[in-house]
Formats: structure tokens, sequence, C-alpha cells
């Protein structure tokens, strides 16, 4: 044993007294599992967690859903799950879609080749990426890029039509850039974190009413793709964010590939070079040669495993994130850096021979940023109960009768906000289960995870599981570089993972998953709602 090694053993044992004296349903043999766990996980000689993110991430590269890369990826995840000795490793299909769409892919997609670069008036290369399912430009082509920030439709075809054959379409004004006054990376506060766990009250009466959303009345934007479409135009290019951030969200799965042009979005100091250089009468000619491929209704499937229970094998307890990721860049912190987390709490209990009464599940969903397809298909399926997912005994999408596994489901633990420290947990709501949650988290206060928030939190997939009645729970992370820097860009890369934050969140979702199988009983659930 190492003298690192040595020492978390000691400090875990001086914590026994206080730890099971705050929580008397634990074993002796529970707590030396917990503290074999913290031995083995917080090591970086014995940890594997950065081991696994690394070939995800820069072996395996991005897991677009329904693409080639999330197949190959899913089927190495299954492996190595199975050489850690989980029983039912597989990639388990979606059921059948009787909407005739694969629910909701009628055809994959993936990024083969992107080049792009400005020739004239001075050659320099630009960085950018495709949006997800537009086409490619059918071999190298060269246009001079046009300003176009019209929306209206007359106005469109008043000063463009039969002008824009040809060249590249510039759909909107540069960004005005504001510098980064402020640190990109950030840690919860103390306050911050007290702040979620008691909650500000509600506003006093004569307090102003806030705003009221979006106008529903409001005149929809003409769709001017279909227009530059129709006119010829080599594509279209479009900038966010900033400083050398993009982000790719966009295109179309439902869309018929045959009637798009290419949709780039490119990094907003080499878009506003571009943009002032013509606004000033200096033509652009930018030259590309992009290969995008098309798959016709993708094998689509989640990846599942799980170590049974030795007394209540049917009682289930799930630790979850999505799998997928976008194409910009290799998905590291949404959300690969959870998934490798979630590998590894696995492992651990594995390799610990941590005592789990109940089963022990891993989910990692498909479909989760096209709206939390895998995950809803999942609950659905295996449990009922959730409203708004067509299967083949339930085509119409109503609320699928509840199965005999949901009234044996334990919890189901999510992560799913960058890569940054697990610093508690969200209740989603729950009351009566947050003092249970104060005391598994007293044996990890001391490796930063200290908070339970009453609050609910949206977003990603606890809420497949939230909305068919079952206990769903988010945690709380640090946010790090997630906004504005990672989250859907092109910056999302295995340098954003920090180890010794993927070190303690393997621990920490490890211990969660033992102790949450070895509950004297059934966590409290929230009344079911009857708009459910």
């Amino acid at each position: 044993m190492n003298r690192r090694s040595f020492m978390m053993a000691g400090a875990a044992s001086a914590l026994a007294p206080h730890f099971l004296s705050a929580n008397a349903e634990l074993a002796a043999a529970d707590y030396r599992a917990l503290g074999t766990i913290r031995d083995l996980g917080l090591a970086e000689d014995t940890s594997e967690v950065m081991k696994t993110a690394s070939y995800m991430m820069d072996v395996l590269g991005p897991r677009l859903s329904g693409s080639p890369g999330i197949q190959k990826s899913g089927e190495w995840v299954v492996e190595k799950l199975k050489g850690w000795g989980l029983t039912g490793a597989a990639l388990e299909p979606w059921p059948t879609d009787p909407t005739g769409t694969n629910n909701g892919f009628p055809r994959g997609w993936s990024n083969e080749k992107f080049y792009l670069h400005a020739t004239t008036p001075n050659a320099f290369p630009i960085s950018g990426m495709s949006i997800g399912w537009t086409p490619g430009t059918n071999g190298l082509v060269s246009g001079e890029c046009v300003m176009v920030t019209e929306t209206d439709e007359a106005e469109l075809r008043r000063k463009y039509l039969g002008k824009l054959r040809g060249k590249w379409v510039m759909g909107q004004a540069p960004i005005n850039m504001r510098a980064q006054w402020d640190p990109v990376a950030k840690r919860l506060t103390h306050s911050e974190l007290d702040a979620l766990e008691n909650p500000a009250r509600p506003p006093e009466n004569g307090s102003p009413p806030g705003p009221t959303g979006p106008n529903p009345n409001a005149p929809q934007s003409y769709n001017r793709n279909l227009f530059f479409f129709e006119e010829g135009a080599l594509g279209v290019f479009s900038t966010n964010k900033g400083h050398g951030v993009i982000n790719v969200l966009g295109g179309g799965r439902m869309d018929d590939p045959a009637r798009q042009l290419p949709r780039i979005a490119i990094e907003a100091e080499h878009y506003g070079r571009i943009a002032r250089s013509v606004m000033l009468g200096q033509p652009v000619v930018v030259e590309a040669d992009i290969r995008n491929a098309w798959y016709d209704t993708p094998d689509m499937f989640n990846v599942v495993g799980e170590i049974r229970g030795t007394e209540f094998p049917e009682e289930v307890v799930m630790l979850g994130a999505h799998f997928d990721s976008f194409h910009a860049s290799t998905g590291a912190t949404d959300n690969g850096g959870a998934c490798s987390s979630i590998m590894e709490a696995m492992r651990l209990l594995k390799v610990t021979g941590a005592p789990l009464k109940r089963t022990v599940r891993i989910g990692l969903w498909n479909g989760e940023e096209q709206g939390l397809i895998g995950s809803r298909l999942y609950v659905a399926q295996h449990f009922g109960g959730l409203r708004g997912v067509p299967t083949a005994s339930n085509a119409r999408g109503e609320i699928a009768p509840v199965k005999r596994a949901h009234s044996r489901f334990q919890a189901y633990f999510n992560i799913d906000n960058g890569a940054g420290a697990i610093r508690g947990i969200h209740s989603q709501g729950n009351r009566a289960v947050v003092p249970i949650f104060r005391q598994w988290l007293e044996p990890l206060r001391d490796i930063g995870a200290t908070h339970v928030s009453q609050l609910t939190r949206g977003g990603t997939d606890h809420l497949s599981f939230d909305g068919a009645g079952l206990p769903g729970f988010q945690f709380i992370q640090d946010s790090l570089e997630y906004e504005p820097k990672t989250h859907h860009t092109n910056m999302d890369f295995f340098e954003a993972l920090q180890p010794e934050d993927m070190r303690r969140n393997s621990v920490i979702l490890a211990s969660f998953a033992m102790m949450a199988a070895n509950h004297s009983g059934f966590l409290p659930r929230k009344p079911r709602s009857a708009a459910r």
C-alpha cells in the first residue's frame, strides 16, 4: 500500500464512529466496503477512470446518435463491462417504433472530412464544422461570400433572386464580442451551495409579476435556407459564442437530404474577418471540401449492464448518463467524462466485492441530445408510467401501463452537468428523501460532496424516471468551463477533464449506488401528478 492509500484508509477508519452513529442502518461490512472503494478509487495508481476516458474520447472519438462512432464506442463499453465481470452487458436495442421514423432517427449522419479555406484576398484556414444532418460539398468547391441578413421573404426575393448561385451565404452580422473579463472556469462557493440547500422565499404579495414568455402570435421567420438552396448557393455560414468556440447545434434528422445545402458553423473571429471584409467592399473567396455521410435507419440502442443483488436481485438501483455527444469534438464534458466515471463506479463495486443486496445497473443513453429519447424509451419499456412514448403496444404514446418492475425500482442517479466535481445532489422536490441523502453524504464530505438541494432540475435523463413516478435524481456539480466553453462545442476534449474530480466522482457514484442498494427499505417517492 502506497503512502497516499495508507493515509486514506486511516482517514476512513477515523470517520467510522461518527459515520456509524449517523447511519445505524449500515453494517460494518458496508462501511469497510466504502473505505475500500475510497482507497482504490481515489488513488491515482489504482483508479482506471482517466484511462477509460482517454480511450473513449481520444481513440474512439465523437458519439453522435445514429453514427458509426457511437456504435463502435458502445461495443467497446460492452466489452469493458464484460471484462470487469458485469452480467447482462449489451447494446440493448430501442423498441420498435410504430410511427415509422426509427424513434426519430430515420437516418444517421457523420462527418468524414472537413476542409475550409479562404483563398482571396488573403489565404487563411477557417476553423469550423458542419452542422449535423446537413450535406457536404460533393468535392472541392469555391465561391465568393455574400452577406444576406434579411429575413423577410419578399425582401429576399427582391434583392437576391438569381444572384446567389455559386456563392457562400453569410447569414448573420458579425458578433460584437465581449472580452472574457470573468474567469471561465468556476467552482461552486459554499454560499452558492447553501443557497441551493436553502432556497429563497417565494415573492411576497405585491411583488411585480415575472416575464410572461415569448409572444405565441409573433411572426415566424421565413425558411431562408430553402430559398438559398433553390437559388443554388454553395452553403450557409453561421457563427456563435466567440473566443474560438463554436456550437454545432442544429440540423434536421427528419429533413430530406436532397433538399438541403451545406450549413457550416465557423468561429466568430474568422466569420467576423470575412464579413467585415465583404462589408468594406472587398470580395472574399472561400474553398471547401466537406464530406458528410448518411445512414438509413441506423441501429439505435442504450448500453446496459449490471451487478446482481444478493438478496433482492429484482429490485434495482441505476447509475446513468447520456452516452451520445456532438461531432465537433470528442464529447468529454458532455458527456463522456460522466460515462467514464459511472463505468469506473461499476468497476469499483465489482472489484471490491462491495455487498449489494439489490441489483446495481448502469444505463448509458443514446439520443439524449435530441430529447432524452433513449432513456424515455427505456423507462416506458421496462417500467411504464410514462406518457408520450409510442411503442408497438402503445402506438398513440398514452401513459404506458405500470409494470411490476416499477414497484421494485429503488432509485436512478444521473450525472450530466459537465465534468466538474460532485458537490451534492438535487432531491428533485422529494423532501422525504433529503434526510436520507444527508446521511449518505456524511462519509463523502471530505471529498467535497456536502449538500442536498430541495430544488428540481431539468434538461437531462433523470426526468425520464421522474416523469414516470420513479425516484430519479441529478447530482450537483461544479460547472468548471462547461459554459461557455465546452457545452456542445469544438472545445470539448479530454483536456477539459480534471483527474481528481473524475476520481472523486467515481467514488461518490459507487458509494451512493451501494448505500441505495443496501438501504433498509424503498426510498420515498413523490406523489404522482395526474398530469403525468
